[in-house]
This record gives structure tokens, sequence and C-alpha cells, in this order.
């Protein structure tokens, strides 16, 4: 029998962006070894025996109207019943370039509605003999954060190494995951969880932060699509890096914020900026839910911040800002709710005025992903992760995740209102200044 529950809040919104083209999530595993499509095919129908989430499609019920756009929207509800294997195409092309058509196409493509889950695979053999794969992993962010990429990635891999140990496991969860939503502190006293987002109760207002964005670019033949650069720090560099933000009394995300900010005041002379970060809630609500819970469970939040030449002094102040907003402010900060009229007053002009920016920067940090090299007869050689952004986005979206003792860095960019050279030269200095950090 099938299961059913409406979406939460963060939940509607991030669906609602997806059917837009925003925030679409994507991972590609970069995999050497002879890899035969019925075996993915396995391991698909595999990962959907152990999360209940990839087993639903979501289907649409009553309008909900609002006082400002979106005027109207669906309600909509997970749904087990009727739901469809996850969608696999197979491509063989010896272009090494290849995966990333797929992926660049899969950037600007959401999943469209239908009775399938919200996750689509395609995997892209490159060599002749098929030993040189890309798995190229396109979701719906209302049904995954970094930490259930990162886990979704692992099993599929740990599938691939050893199909008959893994089908012996039993399902992870039975049930769908109640919303972030669930085990938050209620606001608005209206006992609604699913609509639009907590809104503020009796009491006084909070102030809205408006967004900082960063100097108008020039950008020769501007392409309406997302790109990535991906950096690495060694497991050496990493190590030295996380003893100096211990001893400086900071944190892994507020090094990576204080050097892109240093990055950009170089570079455009700024004093300040506001940053957007994602923060999991998983440890924050009242769900205590197991990581291995599949789902999207992170809000975002806006955080402003001074810019200084003193890169310890600016990483302490986005990690306490951070912090501090999440135990003041959380609902003031953050971004993951439909807008009020407020942000369409300051923003909408703004936004459409600089190609569809909002902050100069976001940055996401995720745990250690537990990703290995082997996987039995498989290999894995990187992995490229992007949030698409061409829609309307932050100028930098920096994505990063720590692996094998190093760290991963992919930076998501609009190439209509950022140049390929001036990420580059951002990127560069950042990663510089973490480089020489310690």
């Amino acid at each position: 029998m099938g299961e059913t529950r409406p979406l939460g809040g963060r939940e509607q919104l991030l669906n609602h962006l997806h059917a837009s083209g925003g925030l679409i999530a994507m991972q590609v595993l970069h995999v050497r070894g002879r890899l035969d499509p019925a075996l993915v095919k396995r391991a698909l129908a595999w990962l959907q025996t152990q999360h209940p989430i990839l087993r639903a499609h979501i289907r649409y019920g009553k309008i909900i109207w609002r006082p400002v756009p979106p005027f109207a929207y669906r309600q909509r509800w997970f749904d087990t019943e009727g739901t469809t294997e996850i969608p696999l195409k197979v491509f063989d092309d010896t272009d090494p370039d290849a995966w990333r058509k797929v992926f660049a196409a899969d950037l600007r493509t959401p999943i469209p509605k239908g009775d399938h889950p919200r996750l689509r695979i395609t995997l892209v053999r490159q060599s002749s003999d098929a030993d040189l794969n890309h798995i190229v992993m396109c979701a719906d962010h209302a049904t995954l954060d970094a930490l259930s990429a990162n886990m979704l990635a692992r099993q599929l891999l740990e599938f691939l190494a050893d199909p008959a140990r893994a089908e012996l496991k039993p399902p992870l969860h039975t049930a769908l995951p109640p919303p972030i939503e669930a085990g938050l502190p209620n606001k608005s006293g209206s006992g609604n969880q699913s609509g639009s987002g907590n809104k503020s109760g009796g009491g006084k207002k909070a102030t809205y932060t408006p967004a900082i964005r960063l100097p108008k670019q020039k950008v020769r033949d501007p392409k309406k699509e997302t790109r990535v650069l991906a950096r690495h720090l060694g497991p050496t560099i990493t190590a030295t890096l996380r003893d100096a933000i211990k001893a400086n009394r900071t944190t892994l995300h507020g090094a990576l914020t204080a050097a892109f900010l240093l990055a950009m005041r170089e570079r455009y002379r700024l004093d300040a900026m506001t940053v957007l970060a994602t923060v999991d809630l998983r440890r924050l609500s009242k769900l205590a839910l197991p990581r291995e819970t599949c789902g999207c469970y992170v809000d975002i939040l806006r955080t402003k911040h001074l810019i200084t030449d003193d890169f310890w002094a600016t990483a302490r102040d986005a990690s306490f800002k951070l912090i501090a907003a999440l135990a003041k402010d959380q609902e003031s900060a953050s971004i993951m709710q439909f807008p009020e009229w407020e942000v369409y007053r300051r923003e909408v002009g703004p936004t459409l005025r600089n190609n569809r920016r909002i902050d100069g920067l976001a940055v996401t940090t995720a745990d250690e992903s537990g990703l290995q090299t082997s996987y039995g007869a498989y290999t894995l050689e990187d992995v490229t992760r992007a949030v698409s952004v061409d829609i309307f986005g932050p100028s930098l979206f920096v994505i990063a995740n720590e692996r094998l003792g190093g760290l991963d860095l992919n930076v998501a960019y609009a190439a209509i209102a950022m140049s390929e050279e001036e990420i580059r030269w951002l990127t560069d200095h950042a990663v510089a200044r973490l480089e020489s950090a310690g």
C-alpha cells in the first residue's frame, strides 16, 4: 500500500524553484572499470528499496493563494503509490567531454512532472572498451542535500563492488521521512508546517538584511548556463589548514568564506558582502533523524560581513555570525521561504540589473563524504558537484566536500554573469590563501 504526505515549506519552495530550473542538484562520479548498465540499473532498483524518498513521486493538490508573487501555487504531496523506477539513460561516446555535455544539459533541464522519482541517472561510457565511466546524478533539491548525495554515491558504489552482499541488507527506512519543519519550533503559532514556510508571529518584526552583490561584470559571449570550476586541496595541506582553524578558534566554513571574501575585497575593493550559507538541520531539530536518512534537511541563511585584510578575524566573523543567526534569528536570516513584499521591493530591481545575481557568495560545506577510492573492480577517480545558478543565484556558489583527508572544491557560476577568467582568478586567490593559512 502506498504512503503519502505533504511537502514541508522548504520542500515546497525547492520543488517550485526546480520547475523553473533553479537549484538543480548535480553529482558526477568518475569511475574506472568495465561497468555494465544492467548492473547500474540493478543498483538503482536496490537504492529504491533502501530509501522511501526514492520511491516517491510528487502529485499536485489544491491551489494555495498568496497576496504576493507567486500569487498561486499548488500544494505538493509525496506519494509512493505507482512510482516508477529511477530513470537511467546510457551513452557510449569516445569524446572525453561527452559527460560535460550531459552535465551541462542536466543542469538546465528540470525533472518533469510525472509518476517517476525526483532523481535521474545518466551513464556515460567514454572509452571504446567502456573502462572509463561517468555516472551523472541529477536530483530535485527538495529530496536531497549534500549529505544525502554523498550517502547515495557511497551506497551505489558499494553495491557495484558487491551486489550480493548489498542485497542482503534490510531496508534502512520503511516510511517517508518527515519534513524538517516537523522538528522545528513553530513560530507562527498556526500549526501549519506544509505551507509556504514559517512566518513571524506576534512581537517585534525581525530586520531584513538586503543582499550585497558583486559589481556587474561585462562578459564576452555570455551563455545562459551554469558552469563549474574544480579545485582540490591535498591531505597534507588540508590537515595543516585544520590545525590552523582550530588554533584560531573558527571553522572550516569560516575559513572558506574568509578566503573568498578576501579575494573579492582584493579584486573589487569591497568592504562588505552578504553570504548565503547552508546549514544541516538534522542535528538542530527535534527529529533526531539518522544520518542515513535521504532527504533535504538544510536551511540557507544570509549573513552580512565586513571584510578586512585579517584572514582569521574574517573567518571568525563568518563562523560567529552564522552560529548567532541560527541561535537568535534563523527565521529572519533564512531565505528558504516564499518571499514577502519587502523582499520584492528591495531585491527585484537590483537582481534584474545584475544578470539575476543576488548575494556575491554562497558556501556549502559538508562533512567527510566517506567516499573511498577502491570499490571492488571499480575505482572512483573523482567527483564533480554543482547546483544550477543561471536562472538566479549568487555570483559564486562554493561547494566544499572532504574526501580521503583532502578537500574538494567545486565553484558553480552563471556564464551569463561571470566569465571563466574572473571565476578562475577569484578561486585561485582564495585557494592560495587557504594553502598558506597554516
